[in-house]
């Protein structure tokens, strides 16, 4: 097994040199590290992350903590996340939530009290004075879709309210007057902003007297199966339904289809993610696109930096949504 002393032999540099490539303790020419690299590469030679960490004080492991691991919302983020985490020596410890604030409270600060490298969260789980504890605890963080825009740690937004306009002003172009928001749990900000966005995009038409209502969804498809049974014990039913994610959205069509009510025939359905099982489901979910491969890599970009520099300035992105127009909308019965 090849060794620093190899490795400098071959690259023409001191083993010390070696070190600091490796270690990254030390700036290093460019053209000497490559050199540095091109013979490790040649060699084969594979480096001890435990003996790395032990000479940096760093783990090379980083934090993701997601809201829900049997949503297929995350496997696209927890994807752009780990290839380049991997592309740069690390490790991803993942934390699931389940939408339980406690959960998620008790799982950052078991990553944080690890001393781990640094923490990507993807979710609005959290309080004020969590997100102070993070500041103080001098581990770089990211927040991913926190709810709010305004902190003062990396953060990348998504702006819900394109994609939801688009989805409103398309189902008023189709003729419809009556339409349903079935939204997440209202504990998360980041539901209360898509209700929000869906409730303003509405109020644009005032003038044409449009009926709507918001009905309480968990962002899973029981949810969607439980907002249907409360639909249908109204005289009338609306004539489009939004809903705050694709499950919730997938959920809404399989009750309306269990009760005999047609997609889009009779009622026109839209989802909000972009999910893989949208172009599976029958008829195939017009929804509301999230790129949530960028989302992951944006975030890990963002953590490398931070770890690497860590009195670089805020860094914020803010990530627009679009709407997707495929089979489950139509134009409204007349």
């Amino acid at each position: 097994m090849a060794n620093y002393n190899d490795i400098a032999k071959l690259a023409k540099v001191s083993s010390t040199t070696v070190s600091h490539v490796i270690n990254e303790t030390r700036f290093v020419l460019p053209e000497t590290k490559k050199r540095v690299k091109d013979a490790m590469k040649k060699l084969s030679y594979q480096p001890n992350l435990l003996a790395r960490g032990l000479a940096t004080g760093k783990t090379h492991t980083i934090g993701l903590v997601i809201s829900d691991i049997k949503n297929p919302f995350y496997p696209e983020l927890i994807q752009g996340v780990e290839e380049l985490a991997v592309k740069n020596d690390y490790n991803v410890f993942l934390c699931n939530t389940d939408y339980d604030i406690e959960k998620g409270l008790k799982s950052i600060g078991a990553l944080i009290r690890k001393k781990i490298d640094g923490i990507i969260i993807t979710s609005s789980q959290a309080d004020n004075l969590l997100l102070g504890e993070m500041i103080n605890s001098k581990v770089p963080i990211v927040l991913v879709n926190w709810g709010r825009r305004n902190v003062k740690v990396d953060n990348i937004c998504i702006d819900y309210k394109p994609g939801i306009t688009e989805a409103v002003e398309c189902m008023v172009s189709l003729g419809h007057r009556k339409i349903y928001f079935v939204s997440g749990p209202k504990t998360l900000k980041t539901a209360k902003i898509r209700i929000n966005n869906f409730i303003g995009a509405i109020e644009k038409f005032n003038g044409l007297g449009l009926k709507y209502k918001v009905i309480d969804g968990n962002h899973k498809m029981d949810g969607g199966l439980k907002a249907v049974r409360k639909i249908l014990k109204e005289k009338e039913l609306p004539t489009a339904v939004i809903c705050s994610n694709d499950l919730t959205a997938i959920g809404v069509m399989k009750g309306l289809r269990l009760a005999g009510i047609k997609v889009p025939e009779d009622v026109s359905v839209i989802g909000l993610d972009n999910i893989a099982l949208t172009k599976i489901v029958s008829p195939m979910l017009t929804t509301i696109e999230i790129e949530r491969y960028r989302i992951g890599k944006t975030a890990m970009e963002f953590l490398l930096k931070r770890i690497k520099e860590k009195d670089l300035p805020r860094q914020t992105v803010i990530l627009k949504t679009k709407l997707i127009v495929r089979g489950s909308t139509s134009k409204a019965k007349t």
